[in-house]
């Protein structure tokens, strides 16, 4: 507060009756002076050791001095919370000095009389204290009382009462205004609803004050139902103030609705108030008037008198109602059932309903109501805020304009889902590491360190999704500003609301709709701040990676080819399921342009990798990888006391990580086992059933959970407890050397898991455990199965049942009915994959032909404790898999005699793969482990029969009688010929058809299927190896440049999720809340739509940051793919249309449901898909940008500005090129955005922008960016018009889209009034001062901060440009 001392002095020496008390007290001072604190010290010092005892030492006011403190009887006299003391007891001497009673209380230490009479205290918050006292015990209670009531939380709870009291006689209840009452009752505007009338205002002889001024007239409407003792007076809507007027003409209108319980027999008053002080809003009545409902409605001009508040009633002026109702049959026309009659069909209905009359009569008012069309734009947006306006254009026509603004049910969704994809990329990274096995050395210390960072990060990312999905369930849609730094709710974007002006000049006949989606800067408020933002944070990243030797290269690149190989892999398994839907209805149409293109996807997977960087990744691990000693597996000490060996952190964690669902991310055609996955440790036996599921479970959970967040919180905790108190003992065994490792070895029990021996019965008609797979004609056959290494896809539907059947002794019949009823299940009666066919399959299904995820990630990471495979291996399993499946398919397509294909070209001599020669290992058997094949009955095989089943000649392989195979020397020789003659081309037959028969063959996906399952497996093989290196070389990358990049990153996600989640709010906004032209459409197919997003930030301070941030976000923006998909919601639905975010950081995608009406318009041979041109121009407005360009720091912003007007331009050569189709009166409208359509009931060429027009703008752009200006505000309006020139969308920011963004968003709908629907020049400024001081932008005050005032003080006001300054009283004191 601010104290003007002759003010104060005048203040307390009014007359006594102006004062709540006075008297004499006593008050202790210093006589040195008055308001000094010199006595801190001193009293600290007098008190001595007992002055620790005292929790807050209590300071005295400057008036009780040190040592030498006096109390002093003076006259006091209280004044509202004022304080007043004179020089002496004399209630006629000098005031002496003033106490602000704020935040304070009244005490008293004890009832004995002191010295000096009767003591009491005022101690205030802030420690200081003042000591009184008084003659009397009754003097000191009444002082205390009057002193205790002085406050202004007392104050103000009197003047509520007052208030209460007084509405309470008059019959109506304050401060309920029909906002409060629909979030009372639930109840919100429904967009479509036909309201019952419109009503503009005016008012006319109102009366002048005494001085003969005119009044500043507002009328405030209220409603009442029909028992006005129960419900009493609500406020309904208000006009505008209209300075020094006795015929005001308002330009608000009311709108009643029947949603909010009216009807004809509603009584409306309408009360005419004089505003003396629009700060304060004080405003004293100058007449009003009952009317019932039907009344207005019934009559379209109504003038009745004003009646005063005096007893006798006399007459204060007159109120003219001028109504606009809905014809009967024009309501008819809008009922649910015809709720899609488009603009066209409205406007020839509105020309029937009423005829404009000629240019020389007068405008004919209050016959027309025009709304706006209806739309599903409920469906996605909700709680809107409604005003209306009636406007004169400059030829004397109206205008209506209906402004709305709605909350995006968004804004809570797609962050969710942005978080699910970074929670699932989090879990796959601690794969990876885990993936590697523990390592020794400093190796160890860094890959926990690692781990701990990724589950810092993953918890943080679950807990945040955890919050929004608990604001979603509470039905709240938007975030207000006051809560912008809640790092609960970061990933949420600040105050997101849909600005929508529609305006119609009847006089044009012309309508339009300006969408503008108004959002927060793009930033995190809660991080760290002056960081420069994210801009500056990433050139620091990529400077330092300059200097780092290339190690960042490695890692770049080791996660770029992880990403390539996941999106090959992903539409190579895509190209498979449409060759096993053609084989499955025997269509070879089409089947050879898909191999060809499997073909030249397969030479990319195979040509990624450069194999010097596998074999230093492979050494790496086999330098660092700790082997478990086998004799030690069985749990026993080296001495053999039974003692189990403690677990190592890094098992401990790894079995703690089962706990977390972590499930492979990406989208399975040709799926994974969904069984368990084995035990990690075998050692350790943790869950109820002796198992842990680690690295993914069974059944699938809720992520993130409140279980996913408690595993994190423990093993969080073992990371603790391992850091505190670590066992030296334990870390020396670890820390062996390099010598002492055994990348060979492997522990006994992993090697018993990973092959079993086959063993057959002597009478050979029963095996222990069989497998079935076809045979060139279709029959099914046995052979002697091996168990494979990792439960593997490549296995036939029919093995689902095998482990269970062949244990009961089932025969090959059976088996082959358990396929077909399996087979059944898992296709439709079109032949299309059943969507989850886990479900189908049960447990242990195998070969999944689904878009299901895979719930055993061991397909798609190495284990701890797995040898990785060597990548010619790999690669030459994908090159075979491939060869033998275009071998085939060219079979069934007719080309018996095509030879084989080659993706690469032969070696001229191929290394061995530790000693084994590839001549030896088939091309078509995908191995985890390098193979040997000795001589002899007792072997280990690993390989799969089905697969030779596609390679051998038919007489190697078994028959169905059951005749037992070939010896197993007759079989190497055999499989070494078969492999001499797959690596050169054949040029009579192809071994890969050899001996079949296509007559012969009835099912051609079952002579497919174990050529994909290889080629699908062998890809698994190449996925594990590039997440090996990819690990590898994080794994030696700085630890501290690692957490900086991770935090980069958590900073770019969060700015990420508020940008993308406005923008498809916007797309959103547009498909289903706007009526999409062919044009649009056109636009959507051949180029994306333009983007311009709007800033208002300075660069100083914090919000420099939040600039760096958000050009980087809306940047990203230009990344994201946006696919348009039909809407699954019924016609009548009320359900949300959800989009779909889907893929990785580097590659997302967004599915977009668009209505029917949209849907039927795109074009049919393949889906629509778009990316989006983002541009953001940014100019500062406020104080704080006067500083920043006086200091220079402009020079960024002003750049920026320049690249996007580049940007711009560069979109702006593109658009020209578009082929622009006629309007098609069929489609769903034929109106657009205001610049762009005119009303036309004739088809017509679309009215868009000419092309010169377009131009001069760019040519005017360019000249005031060369200018470079002080806040050169026509910067942003030019991109604004530019942008509706060629139908982009539109987004305006501040720090918290409340205020500067309202001043920026009124100015653009002034503007496009005036150019769009000729809103007279002289005019414009009471339109624009009215948006903003009673429409829909105060409404977004009130929802913000509970306060409908700008936060702008009086010099942050004049240093905004002129434009951009808020009407008086529409500002002040308040929350940024």
């Amino acid at each position: 507060m601010r104290f003007n001392k002759q003010e104060l002095i005048t203040l307390a020496t009014q007359p006594s009756n102006k004062f709540d008390k006075e008297g004499p007290l006593y008050v202790t001072e210093k006589q040195e002076g008055f308001f000094r604190k010199t006595e801190g010290e001193e009293t600290s010092s007098n008190k001595g050791p007992n002055a620790k005892t005292h929790h807050k030492r209590k300071q005295s006011l400057s008036c009780i001095g040190g040592t030498q403190k006096v109390s002093l009887e003076k006259w006091c006299r209280l004044r509202g919370n004022l304080l007043f003391y004179f020089k002496t007891s004399d209630q006629f001497s000098e005031p002496q000095g003033c106490i602000v009673l704020e935040k304070y209380r009244c005490v008293k230490q004890g009832d004995l009389k002191e010295y000096d009479g009767y003591v009491f205290y005022l101690e205030f918050e802030d420690g200081l204290r003042q000591r009184f006292a008084t003659n009397t015990e009754q003097e000191r209670l009444e002082w205390m009382q009057a002193i205790g009531l002085a406050g202004y939380d007392v104050k103000r709870a009197q003047l509520k009462y007052l208030r209460e009291q007084i509405d309470k006689k008059r019959g109506m209840i304050h401060d309920v205004d029909v906002d409060m009452l629909r979030l009372q009752t639930g109840k919100e505007i429904e967009l479509n609803e036909v309201p019952i009338c419109e009503s503009a205002i005016s008012c006319d002889n109102l009366l002048c004050d005494g001085n003969g001024k005119p009044p500043n007239p507002s009328v405030v409407v209220q409603v009442t139902s029909n028992n006005r003792a129960a419900s009493g007076w609500v406020k309904y809507g208000r006009t505008e103030v209209i300075e020094r007027s006795s015929n005001p003409q308002f330009i608000c209108t009311i709108t009643f609705r029947t949603g909010d319980g009216l009807n004809a027999k509603s009584q409306i008053r309408f009360t005419a108030y004089d505003v003396r002080e629009k700060v304060t809003q004080t405003a004293v009545p100058i007449g009003w008037a009952e009317v019932a409902l039907g009344v207005i409605t019934d009559t379209s001009r109504l003038r009745i008198p004003l009646r005063t508040q005096s007893p006798c009633g006399g007459n204060a002026g007159f109120i003219t109602i001028a109504t606009c109702a809905p014809d009967l049959e024009k309501k008819t026309s809008r009922s649910p059932a015809k709720a899609g009659l488009d603009q066209q069909q409205q406007h020839q209905h509105q020309q029937a309903i009423g005829h404009r009359r000629s240019q020389s009569l007068p405008p004919k008012l209050g016959v027309k109501l025009f709304i706006p069309p209806p739309s599903k734009l409920a469906l996605v947006f909700t709680n809107p805020n409604i005003h209306t306006y009636r406007l004169h254009s400059g030829l004397g026509g109206d205008i209506s304009v209906q402004e709305i603004m709605l909350e995006s049910q968004l804004c809570y969704i797609i962050p969710q889902q942005l978080l699910s994809i970074w929670i699932a990329r989090e879990k796959e990274l601690l794969q990876e590491i885990s993936g590697m096995g523990e390592l020794g050395g400093e190796w160890r210390h860094r890959q926990m360190e690692l781990l701990d960072k990724h589950l810092k990060l993953l918890k943080d990312y679950s807990q945040a999704k955890q919050f929004l999905a608990v604001q979603q369930q509470q039905g709240k849609h938007f975030k207000p500003s006051a809560k912008k730094a809640d790092e609960t709710l970061e990933f949420a974007p600040v105050n997101l609301h849909l600005q929508r002006m529609w305006a119609h000049n009847d006089t044009l006949k012309r309508a339009g709709v300006l969408d503008v989606t108004t959002v927060g800067a793009f930033t995190r408020h809660s991080g760290k701040s002056k960081t420069g933002g994210l801009i500056k944070l990433l050139q620091q990243i990529k400077d330092a990676t300059a200097k780092d030797g290339g190690n960042s290269e490695k890692v770049a690149a080791a996660n770029d080819a992880v990403q390539a190989i996941k999106q090959l892999r992903k539409e190579i398994v895509e190209i498979m399921s449409q060759l096993l839907y053609l084989a499955k209805s025997k269509n070879p149409k089409g089947m050879l342009p898909l191999c060809n293109d499997m073909m030249t996807k397969t030479r990319a997977l195979l040509n990624i990798w450069e194999p010097n960087l596998v074999e230093e990744a492979f050494a790496f691990i086999e330098r660092h990888r700790i082997i478990e000693d086998p004799t030690q597996s069985d749990g026993t000490g080296a001495g053999g006391t039974g003692n189990p060996i403690p677990m190592s952190p890094f098992k401990k964690i790894t079995q703690q990580l089962g706990a977390l669902d972590l499930k492979s991310p990406e989208l399975e055609d040709f799926s994974t086992p969904m069984g368990p996955a084995p035990d990690l440790w075998p050692q350790v036996r943790t869950s109820k059933s002796g198992v842990l599921g680690a690295f993914g479970s069974s059944t699938k959970s809720k992520s993130p959970s409140s279980v996913d967040i408690s595993t994190i919180a423990t093993i969080q905790n073992t990371f603790n407890q391992m850091n505190n108190s670590k066992s030296k003992d334990y870390l020396m065994s670890c820390s062996l050397p390099a010598a002492c490792y055994l990348p060979t070895e492997q522990p006994k029990e992993f090697k018993s898991k990973k092959s079993t021996p086959t063993e057959a019965s002597a009478s050979g008609n029963e095996l222990k455990f069989s497998e079935t797979h076809f045979d060139v004609n279709g029959d099914v056959t046995t052979s002697t199965p091996v168990e494979a290494l990792v439960k593997s896809p490549e296995v036939e539907k029919a093995e689902e049942a095998t482990p269970e059947a062949c244990r009961s002794g089932l025969s090959v019949n059976q088996l082959l009915e358990n396929k077909n009823e399996l087979l059944s299940n898992v296709y439709d009666e079109n032949g299309y994959l059943i969507e989850n066919t886990a479900i189908v399959l049960g447990h242990n299904g195998a070969f999944l032909d689904t878009k299901v995820m895979s719930s055993s990630p061991s397909a798609n990471y190495y284990r701890p404790t797995e040898e990785p495979e060597p990548l010619d291996l790999t690669q030459l399993n994908i090159e075979a898999s491939v060869m033998c499946l275009v071998s085939k398919v060219k079979f069934l397509c007719g080309r018996c005699g095509s030879p084989a294909v080659r993706l690469r070209q032969p070696k001229g001599s191929m290394k061995s793969i530790r000693g084994v020669p590839f001549g030896t290992i088939p091309p078509d058997v995908v191995t985890s482990q390098p193979l040997s094949l000795p001589c002899g009955d007792e072997q280990e095989q690993d390989k799969d029969p089905v697969a030779m089943s596609g390679n051998l000649p038919k007489d190697l392989l078994p028959g169905p009688s059951g005749k037992p195979p070939l010896c197993s020397k007759d079989l190497n020789l055999a499989l070494t010929q078969a492999v001499g003659e797959v690596t050169r081309k054949v040029k009579k037959g192809n071994k890969f058809t050899d001996g079949l028969d296509l007559s012969l063959t009835t099912d051609w996906a079952s002579e497919l299927r174990p050529s994909m399952k290889k080629l699908r497996q062998a890809m698994d093989g190449l996925l594990k190896t590039a997440r090996l290196m990819h690990s590898v070389q994080r794994l030696q990358q700085d630890m501290k440049k690692t957490s900086t990049v991770l935090a980069v990153m958590y900073r770019r996600d969060v700015c990420f999720s508020q940008a993308l989640t406005a923008l498809v709010s916007a797309l959103m906004a547009k498909l289903w809340g706007q009526n999409v032209t062919e044009n649009y459409i056109s636009l959507l197919c051949n180029l994306g739509p333009l983007t311009c997003f709007e800033g208002f930030l300075s660069l100083y301070g914090s919000e420099a940051d939040m600039w760096g941030d958000m050009g980087v976000a809306i940047a990203d923006m230009g990344s994201v793919s946006f696919t348009l998909v039909r809407s699954n919601i019924q016609r009548d639905s009320k359900a949300l249309p959800v989009p779909r975010v889907i893929g990785t950081r580097q590659q997302m995608s967004v599915l977009l449901p668009v209505p029917e009406s949209v849907f039927c318009h795109l074009p049919t041979k393949e889906s629509t898909s778009f990316k989006v041109t983002p541009v953001f121009f940014n100019i500062g407005i406020n104080e704080k940008a006067t500083l920043a360009e006086t200091l220079g720091y402009t020079k960024e912003q002003h750049r920026s500005n320049w690249d996007n007007y580049d940007r711009l331009k560069q979109y702006h050569a593109r658009y020209k090129h578009i082929p622009f189709n006629f309007v098609n009166p069929s489609c769903s409208a034929a109106l657009d955005t205001p610049t762009k359509t005119g009303l036309a009931s004739t088809q017509q060429k679309e009215v868009l922008v000419p092309e010169h027009a377009v131009a001069s703008l760019f040519g005017e752009m360019e000249e005031q960016l060369r200018a470079n200006s002080s806040k050169n505000y026509r910067i942003l309006t030019l991109a604004e018009d530019i942008t509706r020139s060629m139908q982009g969308l539109r987004f305006t920011s501040c720090k918290s889209a409340k205020d500067r963004t309202s001043m920026g968003v009124t100015l653009e709908q002034c503007r496009v009034l005036q150019q769009e629907f000729h809103l007279s020049s002289s005019n414009a400024q009471n339109v624009l001062d009215t948006m903003r001081s009673e429409g829909t932008r105060s409404d977004n005050t009130m929802k913000n901060i509970g306060l409908r005032k700008y936060a702008f003080n009086l010099p942050q006001v004049l240093s905004l440009p002129q434009v951009y300054r808020p009407p008086a009283g529409a500002y002040g004191k308040a929350q940024s």
